[in-house]
């Protein structure tokens, strides 16, 4: 099968995201990351889902454009899959479409991780909305996953 990002660019692995408290339990978050250097730059969604953190790339298999119009809108009424608005597609918490023109097709997966923030100087989210035991900590991009 052929690789439908071949032009994807990934930040280098470890590279912080946000605070780990700064996405509240079965929400959703997106995100740009950007290379100062040049015009390269990854778009994602982090869902907080209740088996934990889950990242992919913010683009629909279908057209390729970003699944949300208005910002971090990625979820449906019951909160249970992800939807592109343009074109209504269904993605499971896996990130495979189960519904909608890309049936079949999934987005693509980014492996993230939870570490002690390196710095202090980097703020904390807002303790009052989200868990405190993640205070401490940040969300990584580690890299790229294979759907198995």
């Amino acid at each position: 099968m052929p690789d439908i990002l071949p032009d994807l660019w990934l930040p280098p692995s470890g590279t912080v995201i946000c605070p780990a408290n700064a996405i509240a339990p079965e929400e959703t978050r997106g995100f740009v990351i950007s290379d100062t250097h040049s015009a390269n730059q990854l778009d994602l969604i982090i869902w907080h889902t209740p088996d934990g953190l889950r990242g992919f790339v913010n683009r629909c298999p279908h057209f390729g454009l970003p699944l949300e119009t208005l910002p971090d809108r990625f979820l449906n009424a019951s909160g249970d899959a992800l939807v592109c608005s343009a074109h209504g597609a269904v993605f499971d918490a896996t990130g495979f479409c189960v519904a909608g023109p890309c049936q079949g097709k999934a987005l693509v997966p980014l492996e993230l991780d939870v570490r002690p923030r390196a710095s202090a100087d980097t703020p904390p989210a807002d303790q009052n909305a989200n868990d405190g035991a993640l205070t401490d900590k940040d969300i990584v991009l580690i890299g790229r996953l294979a759907h198995s």
